[in-house]
């Protein structure tokens, strides 16, 4: 159980987004469906599991959607069912690949999200503007599957090499863009599908596009996803070199100028934050005094 364990954290840690976007829609899609058989054994169970759904699925209806906007993220990582998930899967596999390779896995995540995001405002738009004809609204109320943030993979791809082929399924060698084409086209049988995956497929184009124009729409994301991969990156523990410091090393000048007291020693807090310093910038960014304090830490007795 440990080693699966470490096999999750693994791709976190090293910073694989397409292999963090796979597991994370598997996770859901396999706690949703866990949730979903212990709650039919819960009396009113099917009602905890509605409301479940309903704060996940993209509502496109205005007055509901200002009730629960996280949902514009949420329904990207949602699927209907296990080939749902096993297509979408698939697709962003090959496309990710290259758009992984060649502009990195923060740019990655960034088309992802901001696909899921981007078609879902898009999607609204489109919905609630249909309202006022409602003779040929004939779109759904509601969405969810990660296909819009898979399509602006695809077409990111797409915009970034027009050219380059797959060997598809082993059978013939054709190029990415017909591919992403024909997929969007075809989703177009099921109008609120072929909304979605043009909302998904403009936001891939308009990245990549504004990217070469040296504008990053996803640089909030980046930031966002820095900051949130600390948590998964184990710091190293730095202790006190045993090697003592010689007074050449520290220097007669630097502490005799230090104004310490002989008899002062730092405490651990003072020596981990000299010691991070060393690691982020090397010994010789170290002040007089704190290289001082070092020499000092390092003669100290336990």
């Amino acid at each position: 159980m440990a080693n699966f364990l470490e096999d999750i954290k693994r791709p976190f840690r090293r910073g694989n987004t397409l292999v963090q976007l796979m597991l994370i829609n598997a996770v859901v899609f396999l706690s949703l469906i866990l949730a979903g058989f212990i709650l039919s054994f819960v009396p009113g169970g099917s009602v905890i599991e509605r409301a479940i759904n309903n704060n996940i699925i993209l509502v496109a209806p205005l007055r509901e959607l200002v009730m629960q906007p996280w949902t514009l993220l949420t329904y990207g990582f949602t699927h209907y069912s296990f080939w749902h998930l096993l297509f979408n899967m698939m697709t962003l596999f090959w496309f990710g690949t290259l758009v992984q390779e060649f502009i990195g896995s923060r740019k990655l995540l960034s088309i992802y999200i901001l696909g899921a995001v981007l078609s879902g405002i898009i999607y609204v738009g489109i919905y609630n503007l249909l309202l006022l004809a409602p003779q040929v609204n004939n779109i759904n109320s509601t969405i969810l599957g990660a296909s819009a943030a898979v399509c602006a993979v695809m077409f990111a791809a797409v915009t970034l090499l027009p050219e380059y082929e797959f060997y598809f399924f082993g059978l013939f060698l054709i190029k990415i863009k017909y591919i992403a084409w024909f997929f969007l086209l075809l989703s177009f049988i099921v109008p609120s599908s072929g909304i979605s995956h043009l909302g998904g497929a403009l936001a891939g184009y308009s990245y990549i596009y504004l990217l070469r124009k040296g504008v990053n729409l996803g640089s909030p994301i980046e930031a966002v996803a820095d900051w949130w991969s600390d948590f998964w990156r184990p710091k190293p523990k730095m202790k006190i070199p045993q090697r003592r410091y010689s007074e050449s090393t520290v220097s007669n000048k630097g502490m005799s100028s230090s104004g310490l007291d002989p008899n002062y020693f730092p405490d651990q807090d003072e020596v981990d934050a000299i010691l991070d310093k060393i690691g982020k910038s090397g010994y010789e960014s170290l002040t007089k005094e704190e290289k001082h304090k070092l020499y000092r830490a390092s003669q100290k007795k336990d």
